[in-house]
C-alpha cells in the first residue's frame, strides 16, 4: 500500500472513532443544549 492510501485508513478510523465517542457520551455539534457533559453529576435542584 501507498502512504496515501494509510494515511488515508488513519482519517478514516479517526472519524469513526469520533463518531463512537459522541455517541458514547450523547453529544450533538447540532443540539441546542440539554447535551451530557462528561462529569455525571446531579442537573437541576437536588431539593425537595
Amino acid at each position: 500500500m501507498s502512504k496515501s492510501s494509510i494515511l488515508y485508513a488513519g482519517f478514516c478510523m479517526a472519524v469513526i472513532g469520533l463518531f463512537v465517542f459522541a455517541t458514547m457520551n450523547g453529544f450533538s455539534p447540532f443540539a441546542q443544549g440539554g447535551t451530557r457533559s462528561f462529569v455525571h453529576a446531579a442537573y437541576g435542584p437536588t431539593h425537595k
